[in-house]
């Protein structure tokens, strides 16, 4: 017989938890908004990151069709449930109005909270996707086209495992409490990008700029134009293409790094060479460098493999590599890749190197070079730290929403 006590439960409470259909904590609402009491800006919107959200707020306008009358009215503390699939929630998502009171279209159910049932406890219990998909998937139904067939009553008739009300609220509390810390995680994050795109922005000429809008103290000497090929020079380190694994670099397109694959026995490339990475090169895919696949290898791409698809070049003396990092790997630069990239869409364009190799820059003394990479890479430590902290508060909610819960 299944468990009805949660692994991690709070001290003071005791005894099964009530195994129980979901209409048993929630009354299905009729109401509907037949005297236009509520208009195109009060409708609402159910997301699966934010809840539920003012439309016009979310998705920056209303979707609202000409006339709202007889939309359904949700109150505050109402239970949402949304007949629309989502990619990891195939049979729609159910959420609790914390907000205002609003209008929904017809696709939506919406539910009055019993005296039983702390409303907030309903949408943490339902956070965990495989436990909100589980208990959907038995009473709907997917038609034509992917549409979700269950009646608001129907939708509520599978059973649930909840504690009496007052343990429902402390353990509300404590997810309250998390995600207060998670959602000021995400501002810290989202300050420090837009700190470094600021930053950015400042330290290096933009556009048609002939200096950068901010100098560092002590720095004063005029900033210099140079083509590519003054800044680097093909470097190639070739070795014969293994025949029992090999870790391979990949570029990712926009400019967004390098990233590792591992290619086992018998399904290496068809090619007698390929060529080995070294940190603080410029490497670019040329089938999709008008897309900016280009990087800045870093010291973990130490000795992957590339075919010669991938060329390498090293920066010459007096050149931080990192510099180009900020300075070169940019929509400005990826113009110039477009336009050195002759051919249609996708494999038929191929980067040639020689025009490449043309675009100019404006390129300042090496001590300064150093100094904004010192700058920019000790922001990009502190957003990847930053991140880091998000990413541990994210996955303590996941370990109570599995832990907390039957």
């Amino acid at each position: 017989m299944a468990s009805k006590v949660p692994e991690i439960r709070f001290a003071g409470f005791e005894g099964d938890w009530d195994k129980l259909p979901l209409s048993e904590y929630l009354t299905t609402s009729k109401a509907k908004n037949r005297d236009n009491t509520f208009g195109k800006e009060d409708v609402l919107s159910v997301s699966r990151e934010f809840g539920v959200i003012n439309q016009i707020e979310y998705q920056g306008r209303s979707f609202a069709g000409a006339s709202v009358t007889g939309y359904g009215i949700a109150e505050t503390n109402d239970i949402i449930y949304t007949k629309s699939p989502l990619r990891d929630q195939p049979y729609g998502i159910i959420k609790t109005n914390k907000g205002v009171p609003g209008i929904v279209s017809a696709l939506y159910a919406i539910y009055h909270p019993n005296d039983n049932i702390e409303p907030d406890f309903i949408q943490t219990f339902f956070d965990k996707d495989k436990r909100l998909n589980d208990y959907l998937r038995p009473l709907v139904h997917k038609g034509a086209k992917n549409t979700l067939n269950v009646g608001d009553d129907e939708a509520i008739l599978g059973n649930v495992i909840f504690p009496k009300r007052d343990e429902q609220v402390k353990i509300t509390e404590s997810f309250k409490n998390i995600d207060a810390l998670i959602s000021h995680q995400v501002d810290v994050c989202e300050k420090l990008r837009n700190l470094r795109a600021a930053l950015l922005t400042s330290l290096l000429p933009q556009g048609e700029e002939t200096k950068p809008r901010v100098r560092l103290d002590g720095f004063t000497e005029a900033w210099t134009e140079k083509s590519l090929d003054e800044i680097i020079t093909p470097y190639k380190e070739i070795v014969e293409t293994p025949h029992d694994g090999y870790d391979r670099l990949g570029i990712r397109s926009h400019g967004k790094g390098t990233f590792h694959s591992y290619v086992p026995k018998g399904a290496e490339l068809e090619t007698a060479q390929m060529g080995v990475v070294r940190p603080n090169n410029l490497i670019v895919n040329i089938t999709f460098g008008w897309e900016l696949a280009v990087a800045i290898t870093e010291p973990s791409d130490e000795g992957k493999l590339v075919s010669h698809r991938f060329p390498q070049f090293s920066f010459k003396e007096k050149n931080v590599p990192i510099f180009f990092r900020y300075a070169l790997i940019n929509n400005r630069f990826r113009k110039h890749l477009t336009l050195a990239s002759p051919g249609s869409a996708g494999r038929n364009r191929v980067l040639k190197i020689d025009k490449m190799l043309e675009y100019k820059m404006l390129v300042p003394a090496e001590k300064e070079q150093k100094a904004i990479s010192d700058i920019l890479s000790g922001y990009d430590r502190l957003i990847q730290l930053n991140e880091q902290k998000l990413d541990k508060l994210r996955n303590l909610k996941q370990a109570m929403l599995d832990k907390m819960f039957v």
